[in-house]
């Protein structure tokens, strides 16, 4: 396996092993997003364990406050909603404005290439 490290980063590079499943939830997680399946899968191989993980509470809280039928959307669980969202989507890099990927390297969440 070739492994890639990241200059000042202590834990080397291991890409993910992709299953239907997980294509499947790129796929969901990528259309919350506003990106491409590919896009996503990029953000979270690239991502450092650390941020997988985060980013895996954050979906899981994403799909909390997605509207239901049963509940009510309020102002304000909407604006979760997109919070969550804005917030996974700089995490995985996906809004290098709001984080560009240096920052997100430098706080360990990010492999450098």
């Amino acid at each position: 396996m070739n492994l890639l490290i990241s200059p000042g980063f202590s834990n080397p590079y291991v890409p993910l092993a992709l299953e239907e499943d997980d294509i499947a939830t790129f796929s969901a997680i990528a259309e919350a997003l506003g990106c491409t399946p590919e896009e996503c899968g990029e953000g979270f191989m690239m991502a450092t364990p650390l941020a997988r993980d985060a980013a895996v509470m954050l979906w899981r809280g994403a799909v909390a406050a997605m509207p239901q039928p049963e509940v009510p959307q309020t102002a304000a669980r909407i604006q979760r909603l997109r919070d969550t969202l804005g917030t996974l989507r700089a995490l995985l890099g996906l809004d290098p404005l709001l984080m560009p990927i240096d920052a997100l390297a430098e706080a360990g969440l990010r492999y450098r290439i």
